[in-house]
């Protein structure tokens, strides 16, 4: 199975500050197209197109179940990485004994599950629908 990075999901109290780092020092910018309209979930990307950093405020991650049980300890960090299908990469994970997170859920843009790896680091796991994915081309983000 290919993949790649795509997308790394930074757990924050304040939303705000934490994409002012990102903006402001950084040059990163926002994608209103993947930001929720309440803030509480911020997609940023780089103009030189690097892995996208997600700014996800920790207190409304409850109903996410890919990021529901992170703890604080982990460092606050997701790594996404993009598969072709989240249902084929969830039996190879689950065949390879690897500690599943989560099963196979719909994040309406696609399909997603929550897995560590052998180190211990959460990961998730995602494919997108080809509509997504073509606005994600218009964006210059694929």
């Amino acid at each position: 199975m290919l993949s790649h990075l795509d997308a790394v999901t930074i757990f924050a109290s304040d939303v705000g500050r934490t994409k002012a780092f990102y903006t402001d020092l950084l040059g990163f910018s926002v994608v209103p197209q993947f930001t929720s309209p309440e803030a509480d979930f911020i997609w940023l990307r780089s103009e030189k197109r690097s892995t996208s950093i997600i700014v996800q405020d920790v207190a409304t991650r409850a109903d996410k179940p890919t990021q529901a049980l992170i703890p604080e300890a982990s460092g606050g960090l997701m790594l996404g990485f993009a598969v072709d299908d989240a249902e084929v990469a969830h039996k190879t994970a689950q065949d390879g004994g690897y500690e599943i997170r989560t099963p196979v859920v719909d994040m309406g843009s696609g399909r997603t599950f929550g897995v560590k790896d052998p180190a211990g680091n959460y990961l998730q796991l995602f494919d997108v629908y080809p509509q997504v994915k073509e606005i994600q081309r218009q964006l210059g983000l694929g």
